[in-house]
């Protein structure tokens, strides 16, 4: 029954496949038929048997498209589905109006052009190739013809109208977006230039700025606000024409306006030269000019884009701090020229617009500051929180993103008696290629930071060609902007912290200084870190051997047989014990008896599986604990320890040595329900391997036995 049931779902799924393409195979032989049988003109009844469904089919298919059209993959087949019947239609059409030759043949290049336009690349192709073969068919094989110059150049027609139609949509698409990108970048220069425009934040330095986006709309608009407010009123309190306020660029060259109330369409835009006309005067100057009786088409005025038809003007400069910021203007159509009143009126207005700039400027500095103090303040408890390496890193990193865009950042390590430096970490671009780099004290910028204890390079310029940041083969590539910070700790310089990125001026003064604040509680919690790190190496290794000690391996010890009884798995226990260890040290001292220790040890991490755990009981007594391994894996890693360790002959004052260990084995849960019976088991079977003359393996069952 499922067998037929999978048949009749599976000729379902065939039949919606080819159900299309059936009917334009139809529509195709409609189109033979009907110009073989039908010589009189008259339309044969197979077209309008075919129509129906070909109509249907076209519906719905049109509708699939419409909502699948984000879907790649499903429209391009619908694409091709529709494209078929399409051209199917136009061929019928062209074969009942005289075939190749008709005069309605350019239909078919009308809706080969169509379709190329809207559907995906490998529909459009296939398309063209359909049309060709459909073409091919009809005029080879229903026509009779065998000229082959008529069907060239329908050939030809066809891909001349496909390519043409292909390439001018994909480029007015390219245009399209282009624009509307450039639109984008527009806008977002213009909220950057007012901001400049109205000093919300300091002039661009060499060294560049940036500025949260939202907060400079933000201040943009408010200030826009205040200055439309202010210059409306006084357009209606001294019934004038025009009211305009005009701020210089920072190289004092040109003038924009900063806001116009007019109700006059012949004002223009800007920016205007400095240097030339009554409002340049003012402006450069600082000199409050005031004109009467102004001829008509004046052309002195450059905020207006034609002649003027005023006859009075009043220019007020702006000024801060004894520098001209730009000009305060208004004008009047009448003969009616400006009084010393309307005159301090006007100066006054420009105290009360410097200081509305003045307000919006604390206002951004305070919200920078605020965003910048919660930033260090999220970082600090980042910071704090990560006990190991991997997450100060982590923390920092992620603090750093918060507080400027970059395209690369490293995190370098300075040894000090090696006198080499290490990337630990590296992110964003060429990353892989810079990971683990190790270097020495060179002229290189990350080094001389480290040597300097100082941030590199001072402007935050980066020339690659002059300018090396670890090495010379591994230089950095593709960057404009450079900043390394040393890590210091106690005046010791511990490594940098490197970030770079491609567009200029990334790394302003403001935001290097929170930088700098970051990288300080770096070095610090990578300290603390690797002070932790030491703690827990202290708390659960062997000073003298390096492994794990008691109390840790029975840590692990559960913990791995929690997993191994929720998996069903195996765990083995090998525990060895040197044989007469305490005439090892009577004879040749416990210096040497030291030596043997540790050799163990090593030998034991060396033989032992990257899941495996070694650990020193005391005395010299050593455990494996082996993951995933049954009795017979456990035996012959104990035999080969065992020969290894017979083998090993150690050089001393009194002689060669050679030391012989003992070997037990217990396996988890063939030999023991828990880890503490499974030691003591494993403990037996090395006891008796010892009562049966030392130097051998036992496991539990024989020790049992015994």
């Amino acid at each position: 029954m499922s067998v037929a049931v999978k048949m009749i779902f599976g000729a379902k799924r065939l039949v919606r496949r080819v159900w299309v393409f059936a009917i334009a195979a139809i529509t195709a032989a409609a189109v033979l038929f009907g110009k073989m049988t039908n010589e009189s003109g008259e339309w044969p009844a197979e077209l309008f048997i075919v129509g129906t469904p070909w109509l249907a089919a076209l519906i719905v298919r049109s509708y699939q498209r419409a909502v699948a059209k984000t879907r790649e993959s499903l429209s391009g087949r619908l694409d091709l589905e529709i494209g078929l019947l399409l051209l199917a239609a136009a061929e019928v059409a062209v074969q009942m109006t005289g075939g190749l030759e008709s005069a309605y043949r350019p239909l078919t290049y009308v809706v080969i052009a169509f379709l190329v336009s809207f559907a995906v690349n490998w529909a459009s192709f296939a398309l063209v190739f359909a049309a060709i073969a459909i073409s091919g068919a009809v005029y080879f094989g229903t026509e009779g013809q065998t000229g082959w110059a008529p069907f060239g150049i329908n050939v030809g027609f066809l891909v001349a109208f496909a390519l043409l139609n292909w390439f001018y949509t994909r480029v007015e698409i390219a245009r399209v977006r282009e624009n509307s990108r450039r639109e984008r970048d527009r806008e977002k220069e213009k909220i950057k230039e007012e901001t400049r425009l109205f000093r919300l934040v300091a002039a661009p330095s060499r060294d560049g700025t940036t500025d949260e986006d939202r907060m400079q709309q933000s201040s943009v608009d408010e200030v826009h606000h205040h200055l439309y407010h202010y210059l409306d009123l006084l357009r209606g309190t001294l019934e004038l024409h025009t009211a305009v306020l005009l701020f210089l660029d920072d190289d004092g060259k040109a003038l924009s306006i900063a806001e116009l109330v007019t109700d006059f369409e012949g004002t223009a835009e800007g920016p205007f030269r400095a240097g030339e006309g009554a409002v340049a005067a003012v402006a450069k100057r600082g000199q409050v000019i005031n004109l009467q009786n102004l001829k008509p088409g004046y052309t002195g005025l450059c905020y207006y884009a034609s002649p003027s038809p005023v006859r009075a003007f009043l220019g007020v400069p702006i000024v801060e701090r004894d520098r001209v910021l730009g000009a305060l203007c208004v004008d009047r159509l009448e003969d009616r020229p400006f009084t010393e009143l309307e005159e301090g009126l006007l100066q006054r207005a420009t105290v009360q617009v410097m200081r509305a700039l003045e307000n919006e400027r604390v206002f951004v500095q305070l919200e920078r500051s605020k965003r910048e103090q919660t930033i260090l303040h999220r970082a600090s408890q980042a910071l704090g929180a990560a006990l190991d390496e991997s997450a100060v890193v982590e923390a920092a990193l992620t603090s750093v993103a918060q507080v400027v865009d970059h395209d690369f950042a490293a995190l370098t390590y300075y040894d000090g008696d090696a006198s080499q430096h290490m990337v630990r970490r590296a992110v964003g671009a060429q990353a892989s290629r810079y990971q683990d780099l190790t270097f020495r004290d060179n002229t290189s910028l990350a080094a001389m930071a480290v040597k300097n204890r100082h941030y590199l390079p001072y402007r935050g310029e980066f020339d690659p060609k002059q300018q090396v940041v670890f090495t010379k083969r591994a230089n950095l590539t593709g960057m404009q902007s450079l900043l390394i910070l040393p890590l210091v700790v106690r005046e010791d310089a511990i490594g940098t912290l490197v970030l770079a990125a491609e567009r200029t001026h990334a790394f302003a003064a403001s935001v290097r200084a929170t930088l700098q604040v970051i990288a300080n509680q770096l070095a610090v919690a990578l300290a603390n870190a690797e002070s932790v790190h030491r703690l827990e190496q202290m708390a659960t290794t062997d000073g003298l051997t390096g492994c794990l000690n008691k109390r840790a391996f029975f840590d692990e010890m559960r913990r791995k047989i929690r997993s191994a009884d929720r998996f069903n798995r195996r765990v083995s226990l090998v525990v060895t014990d040197l044989d007469h260890f305490k005439s090892v040290n009577d004879t040749y001292g416990h210096a040497t008896g030291d030596v043997v220790l540790k050799e163990l040890g090593e030998l034991l991490r060396r033989m032992k599986r990257e899941t495996d755990v070694v650990a020193r009981f005391g005395g010299e007594e050593f455990c494996i604990l082996c993951e995933e391994t049954d009795t017979d894996g456990a035996i012959q890693l104990a035999e080969r320890i065992r020969e290894a360790m017979a083998g090993t002959v150690f050089q001393t004052e009194h002689g060669e040595l050679t030391v012989t260990c003992s070997l037990g084995v217990a396996t988890y849960p063939d030999d023991a329900p828990n880890d503490q019976v499974l030691f003591e088991e494993a403990d037996k079977a090395l006891y008796a391997a010892k009562h049966q003359g030392r130097d051998r393996v036992c496991k539990a069952n024989e020790a049992q036995a015994a």
